[in-house]
């Protein structure tokens, strides 16, 4: 930032690059708030600063919505800690604070300061060495707690969550830890602990899924010992010799195979969190239609796998499922799931919120039906659109 630029001139804060610690998400505004609260740290109180950057999110929080802020005590706020900092450190000054945007109508010296600070920033990057910010909060420049007259039933509800304290459990914490190692190995990309929890509310994912995602999460999924066997989730899904996993990942895998040229490696971490895996083309532009389709796959054979398992165990007194009849369970089920999407692409019938667009369905299961040659391009109304396989039977059946 530009205001950074000035006060190293005047040998005020060191000069060298300034990687910042700081408790938020995203890094445009790690760098806007952080930079902007070390500037208004450093500068003298009684001089005027003028704070210069790319981003505006320091200044609407502290111009445009710093009473509405402050009116609903900062709940819901994922940044307040900075902000509060920086509002309490504005207060404390009794020259004025100016903010500015950069545009392309800046002046050329706000154009070479930003870009100044931008190759530092890069530079920041590379040290390892951070430099932590003091958040400080003066009680006399903070307002605490929630505006009476703009409380609600909504934001108190909020506000007495957050002051809760949250216990994880460890099992979850290693749980979490796996998928974020997983999905870093597959895309590297690390996704954030809160992008594991909405990961398994994914829109395309049943009810059902949904709720037994949630459970494995919290290790609540009830598992059942057999043969003196380990009964953990990940000897089910990927370990077990008994009849299930292997032929369901077979399954899901020959079906992937006709509209991809690979497979990926699973493992229980990438297997929960399916649906933070996405597909991209050769311009690393994304695939809508394979990632879609690979979400499914997964969540349903995850799904299936252990249906089929607690089935063997409590209704089945312990024998084991035939292999032609896990074939046509889960065909059942990844049939049903098209059936689903044709479906919900009544837009009249379901609303623009609850339905699908045709082009999506159509990109999910492009490649994977059977004689799709002979299907016309938008075969959605069409009647016994089937996935490419055939149910399987008994010998001897009719």
């Amino acid at each position: 930032m530009a205001a950074l630029e000035r006060l190293r001139a005047r040998q005020q804060i060191p000069s060298n690059p300034l990687p910042l610690s700081c408790p938020l998400q995203k890094a445009s505004e790690v760098a806007d708030i952080c930079s902007a609260l070390l500037a208004v740290q450093h500068a003298p109180r009684n001089q005027t600063l003028q704070i210069v950057s790319s981003k505006n999110t320091s200044r609407v929080a502290m111009t445009c919505n710093l009473g509405k802020l402050e009116d609903r005590g900062w709940v819901g706020i994922a940044d307040r800690e900075p902000l509060k900092s920086l509002a309490a450190e504005l207060r404390s000054r009794t020259a004025p604070t100016v903010f500015v945007e950069v545009s392309p109508e800046s002046s050329s010296a706000m154009r070479e300061g930003m870009r100044t600070a931008a190759l530092q920033a890069r530079d920041g990057l590379q040290t390892r060495e951070q430099t932590k910010i003091a958040l400080k909060i003066e009680s006399s420049m903070a307002l605490d707690g929630i505006k009476l007259s703009t409380l609600t039933q909504r934001l108190a509800y909020a506000g007495i969550k957050e002051l809760k304290a949250e216990v994880t459990r460890k099992a979850t914490a290693n749980d979490v830890k796996q998928i974020q190692a997983a999905i870093k190995l597959q895309s590297d990309k690390l996704p954030t602990t809160p992008q594991v929890w909405a990961s398994i509310r994914y829109k395309d994912f049943t009810r059902q899924v949904r709720n037994f995602l949630w459970k494995s999460l919290h290790s609540a999924s009830g598992n059942v010992p057999i043969l003196n066997e380990p009964e953990d989730l990940e000897h089910i899904v990927l370990k077990c010799k008994h009849p299930g996993q292997q032929e369901v990942w077979a399954l899901a895998k020959g079906l992937w195979l006709k509209k991809h040229s690979s497979w990926p490696l699973l493992s229980l971490g990438s297997i929960l969190g399916c649906s933070l895996t996405e597909f991209t083309d050769d311009r690393g532009r994304p695939l809508l239609g394979e990632s879609r389709l690979y979400h499914i796959l997964i969540s349903e054979s995850l799904f299936m796998i252990w249906k089929i398992r607690n089935n063997c165990v409590i209704n089945r007194a312990g024998s084991e499922m035939l292999k032609h009849e896990i074939h046509n369970k889960w065909l059942y089920a990844i049939n049903l799931r098209l059936k689903f999407d044709r479906a919900l692409t009544n837009h009249a019938k379901f609303g623009k919120q609850n339905s699908i667009k045709i082009s999506l369905v159509l990109q999910t299961w492009w490649s994977t039906l059977m004689e799709e040659d002979k299907l016309p391009e938008n075969w959605i109304r069409e009647p016994r659109v089937l996935v490419g396989t055939e149910q399987h039977w008994a010998i001897g059946r009719i």
